[in-house]
């Protein structure tokens, strides 16, 4: 097997359209490993691993501007995303099989006695949305039971006012990291900013040291719900770097 093709050979090997994986390129969601002075773009055997990522995660419902921030990040942990995938594929096989399953008995009831049962369309939606909510918790594959228990403890600590009042200090201190992403990583400003990011993250889980090294894990694999991570990885770079700078001085 060769390890390296033009656009129209990794096309035909993927037999994802050529038209697709130059728009991929275009914007910037997978860049041919290797590029010719002449132009051509050469594909190399990293970029069928990313291409294969790309379709398993658009296959869970992500968007591509989401992917490309999953896969964006540094430190995205290959391995451990696989995992989650694997995970969720055989959950939506076995959904669509039991849809398919479904859609059979109609098409008989319809087809023997020219009229459909209201209950088995009831059942079908039903089938249907479960796959649309395994694509929304996509995150409780990555964590363990106890793990989600420990969230599910934290947020016994705040009641709806307080919690409110939690995730507004963070959006307006994500904010400021974004107004500031231009700033000297090791000056004052990056290290008050990553002083109170770390405040806000030891405010909900200082208790919970193996749960907070877990959530950095989910981030970079792409198992953290939108929701929680309402920011891309150029914040998360910059205050990993703004740390890395604190601990060095």
């Amino acid at each position: 097997m060769k390890s390296n093709y033009l656009t129209k050979e990794f096309a035909a090997l993927t037999t994802v359209t050529a038209r697709t994986l130059r728009y991929y390129d275009r914007i910037g969601l997978l860049r041919p490993g290797i590029r010719k002075p002449n132009g051509y773009r050469v594909y190399t055997e990293g970029d069928l691993l990313k291409l294969q990522q790309i379709v398993t995660l658009k296959f869970m419902g992500f968007s591509l501007a989401r992917i490309r921030d999953i896969m964006g990040r540094r430190g995205f942990l290959v391995a451990e995303s696989l995992r989650i995938q694997a995970g969720a594929v055989r959950d939506e096989i076995g959904r669509l099989q039991q849809a398919s399953r479904a859609l059979d008995r109609v098409l008989g009831e319809l087809e023997s006695k020219g009229r459909i049962d209201a209950k088995k369309l009831i059942k079908i939606v039903e089938v249907i949305q479960m796959g649309e909510d395994v694509k929304k918790a996509w995150h409780e594959k990555f964590f363990t039971k106890g793990e989600l228990e420990e969230f599910a403890e934290i947020g016994t600590m705040y009641p709806p006012e307080a919690m409110a009042d939690y995730q507004r200090r963070w959006t307006e201190l994500i904010d400021q990291v974004k107004r500031n992403l231009g700033a000297d990583p090791a000056g004052e400003v990056a290290r008050s900013l990553a002083e109170r990011w770390m405040k806000l993250l030891n405010e909900a889980y200082g208790g919970h040291p193996g749960l907070k090294a877990r959530i950095g894990e989910a981030y970079t694999a792409g198992a953290m719900p939108d929701q929680q991570m309402p920011f891309g990885p150029e914040v998360w770079e910059f205050i990993k770097r703004a740390h890395a700078a604190a601990r060095k001085g």
